[in-house]
């Protein structure tokens, strides 16, 4: 963005879910929830990082995540990622992420792992979007359990040419996860179901405007900023980008079960839209641009479109640009000023200006110029509750649970994956593409081998996870002649 212009053995213990009660965020702006209140703290590394002439000045896009007792796990600016002590990870830097995207980094947990994530990243407007959408994969039992990206698994591509926009849902059945993202030059949202097998083939929704910029700004890709944000109960989608001709705000309604996008409404807009946040009732949408900050009650009318707009309520004119909105774990939707404060929503349920904005809620020192706040899963509504103790120190990247042998590795025709069943569990592995895109299940029982067969996989890297009935094992790679 930037200028708006006019392993290892893992022990199971239940804890409540604190996966987003720890946010790092440019420039050194870090909140810690897990008193119910935030509270600064220091140590943050997410700062701006121009290299070229017109790059912005400050972090805009940012992740971090937890463990579901509420320790910090890990956290990245979209180019490095870091550790709980605020070392960069030793595979973390180089990460095709831009830290000026708007959502230039999102964690998504592996489902069904305690150990494993998605850390997704965005190129950004500054570099043509270029880089596109790609995914790296952390193993939290690595270093010693500090954490490492698995070299095998880094900066794969998902997607290119999308908008500087992520959000993710919970699906209803209480383990995958949506990841939703918006091609840019066109008018596709394509959203990812990720499970414990992988990445699946995208769902495609053609909806809404088609999302460009200005030819004049940064060749066309100036309409890629803005944020998109996901209602607590997963089933809207918002999302709003300026220097566009005209600019475009929208809600959506998302299906938590397909994927599918559908009921495009298109909101009246200010000038320099950015920020958009949902309230934890669901019934409010908020909106910043450079006139400041505006409510629109998406229960008006009974919802259609006239009524919603014509709620469209000022609730200040005091703003920050670009100016990012966050729902926080305890309710309130937090607001950057751009100085060392945040500012609050204090009951983003009510109506109009009884949500009761405060300027300068929430003094973020040392954090100087703050463009930046992390996002999460819709409603903090993580899958994997427990909290990861990795009780070996010495954990190898392809390793998970114990030794595996795979061999011949290269091959020309079949591989064979060796590895120990002491109690004789059911195992399947799966085999999929460098993008993430399943290629085969195979499922055998009480067996310690599992023969991988060529049969029709080109030449090429292919990836794999073994599973125990549905605990990942293992994770490798295989390489075919």
């Amino acid at each position: 963005m930037k200028h708006i212009i006019r392993l290892l053995f893992i022990v199971s213990v239940s804890y409540g879910q604190k996966q987003g009660n720890v946010w790092v965020f440019g420039q050194g702006g870090a909140l810690n929830f897990n008193s119910g209140s935030p509270t600064a703290f220091t140590g943050s590394q997410v700062f701006g990082n121009p290299t070229l002439p017109g790059d912005y000045l400050y972090s805009e896009g940012c992740t971090s995540i937890s463990d579901s007792s509420g320790n910090l796990l890990f956290y990245s600016n979209g180019e490095k990622v870091w550790n709980k002590l605020n070392q960069v990870m030793p595979n973390g830097s180089g990460l095709n992420g831009f830290y000026s995207s708007t959502n230039a980094a999102f964690t998504i947990p592996v489902p069904s792992s305690d150990s494993l994530y998605y850390l997704f990243t965005t190129d950004g407007l500054e570099r043509y979007l270029q880089k596109g959408l790609r995914y790296s994969i952390i193993n939290m039992c690595l270093d010693n359990g500090k954490g490492d990206v698995i070299s095998s698994q880094k900066n794969i591509l998902l997607l290119d040419t999308v908008s500087e926009k992520l959000c993710a849902v919970a699906h209803p059945n209480g383990r995958d996860i949506w990841l939703i993202t918006h091609k840019f030059f066109s008018d596709a949202f394509y959203t990812y179901l990720i499970t414990p097998s992988g990445i699946n083939p995208p769902v495609i929704s053609y909806i809404g405007s088609t999302h460009i910029g200005n030819m004049s700004f940064y060749n066309g890709c100036g309409g890629a900023i803005g944020q998109m944000k996901a209602s607590p109960n997963g089933n809207r989608i918002g999302l709003a980008f300026a220097n566009a001709s005209p600019e475009v705000v929208e809600v959506f309604s998302f299906n938590s079960l397909t994927g599918v996008l559908s009921n495009s409404i298109s909101l009246t807009k200010s000038p320099g839209n950015y920020g958009v946040e949902f309230s934890p009732d669901n019934t409010k949408f908020y909106l910043t641009s450079t006139n400041g900050i505006f409510q629109f009650d998406l229960t008006a009318g009974g919802g259609t479109e006239a009524a919603i707009n014509a709620s469209k309520t000022l609730i200040t004119n005091l703003v920050c640009i670009p100016g990012p909105l966050q729902l926080g774990p305890n309710g309130k939707i937090y607001v950057s000023r751009c100085n060392n404060t945040l500012g609050l929503i204090n009951l983003p349920n009510n109506l109009g200006t009884a949500c009761g904005f405060i300027a300068n809620a929430i003094n973020i020192n040392p954090c100087v110029y703050n463009t930046s706040l992390p996002s999460f899963i819709a409603g903090y509504n993580y899958t994997n509750k427990q909290k990861p103790l990795c009780l070996t120190s010495n954990v190898k990247e392809n390793k998970l649970l114990n030794e595996f042998k795979l061999y011949p590795n290269p091959t020309n025709n079949s591989a064979t994956l060796e590895f120990n069943n002491v109690n004789n569990e059911t195992c399947s592995v799966i085999l999929y593409d460098f993008k993430g895109k399943v290629l085969r299940t195979i499922n055998q029982i009480a067996t310690n081998k599992i023969l991988i067969e060529k049969q029709n996989l080109t030449p090429g890297l292919y990836f794999f996870q073994l599973y125990f009935g549905r605990q990942l094992h293992s994770i490798g790679k295989l390489s075919i002649k």
